[in-house]
């Protein structure tokens, strides 16, 4: 058994998590059979390959619709843990959720990057409502602390802990966040526009200028429907690290593709930002970029091979975000908004702005 296709995958900053592929379960068997990785959790687990395909069915594909299991991996597509939630119930929409990274991969961010990564899949896509997860390590309590489970209970030091979506998606603002828009001849005017307008729009429902907004560009001036645009920042200065790179399409995308520097510029960027969003045919930058294989995209005549589409105008891969047409730009932006500034604020701007969110 080895199905490719299909098998979701989600991108982070340091890891990435993805469905395995059946013989990548032979990690699964490394991890569960030292004791240095299971400690935390209970005595090691014998895993043999008699035991796979029954695993595989009911937890990655095609599942039992209670289960979701993913590996995680490094920025190398090296598998340095799994993550999970399993026993959903579809009544109460409450699961337990699982996580563990390889002895030798921890204390790197792995972990907490990781099990965001599933919550978004969980409560933004799946449909949980609640979950939760018992704890004896402090090192475990801490990283739900972190993310914002609350204790339930604690008996003889294991302790359980519950996070629900209201919780997890009223996240407080912490700092303000950079968004840089790639820049170049003959980009869509309408689509630079409207980013700049949403997130202004953020910035009065917050009144303070939580989102810096800026355009940037390997030239001091570029030309769209005939209007002189002046640059803010030169990619050339080396020193452009946005929290969040947007890419709008436009009728110039293919000569622009042929720019060496400015896609190595970008590819730098995209190491270092916590998101990069495409519009429209802007998506076809991610050609360059390492990690792209497997995440899904929005149906549309743009193409990327080794992508899964999708009947949606907008797809969220974690890191990267997709949209193909004027509602997904939206959407995708309110995403971006409700991920950084919290659920609440997201439906202000919707309101604000007359999409029904």
């Amino acid at each position: 058994m080895n199905n490719k296709m299909g098998l979701y995958r989600r991108n982070g900053k340091l890891v990435y998590i993805k469905m395995p592929e059946f013989n990548e379960l032979s990690f699964v068997k490394e991890l569960w059979g030292d004791k240095k990785n299971m400690g935390d959790f209970g005595e090691v687990y014998s895993f043999p390959k008699e035991k796979w395909e029954m695993f595989y069915k009911k937890m990655v594909n095609p599942t039992d619709g209670k289960n979701f299991y993913c590996l995680v991996y490094d920025t190398m597509d090296r598998p340095v843990g799994e993550v999970s939630f399993h026993g959903y119930n579809s009544a109460t929409k409450v699961a337990r959720i699982n996580i563990k990274i390889h002895y030798e991969h921890r204390g790197k961010g792995y972990a907490e990057e990781a099990l965001i990564l599933l919550l978004e899949y969980y409560f933004l896509e799946f449909g949980g409502e609640a979950i939760i997860d018992s704890v004896i390590t402090n090192a475990g309590k801490s990283l739900l602390g972190k993310i914002g489970f609350e204790e339930l209970n604690n008996f003889r030091n294991q302790g359980t802990y519950k996070l629900t979506k209201k919780k997890f998606l009223s996240c407080k603002i912490k700092s303000k966040k950079s968004i840089a828009i790639l820049s170049y001849d003959d980009f869509y005017l309408s689509e630079y526009s409207l980013i700049f307008n949403i997130f202004n729009k953020v910035n009065e429902i917050l009144k303070e200028e939580y989102f810096h907004v800026y355009s940037i560009s390997n030239k001091e001036n570029i030309t769209a429907k005939g209007v002189s645009i002046k640059i803010n920042e030169d990619l050339s200065e080396n020193r452009i690290c946005p929290d969040i790179l947007i890419i709008p399409g436009g009728s110039g995308i293919e000569q622009i593709l042929e720019d060496n520097y400015l896609v190595d510029s970008i590819n730098k960027i995209y190491k270092n930002c916590d998101y990069i969003a495409t519009f429209s045919n802007g998506v076809y930058f991610l050609k360059q970029v390492n990690g792209v294989n497997g995440i899904y995209m929005p149906d549309s005549k743009w193409k990327i091979e080794g992508t899964i589409k999708v009947n949606r105008s907008f797809v969220d891969n974690g890191k990267i975000m997709i949209s193909s047409n004027l509602i997904g730009n939206i959407e995708l932006c309110i995403s971006i908004v409700k991920k950084l500034a919290g659920d609440d604020i997201a439906m202000k701007l919707a309101k604000e702005i007359g999409y029904l969110y």
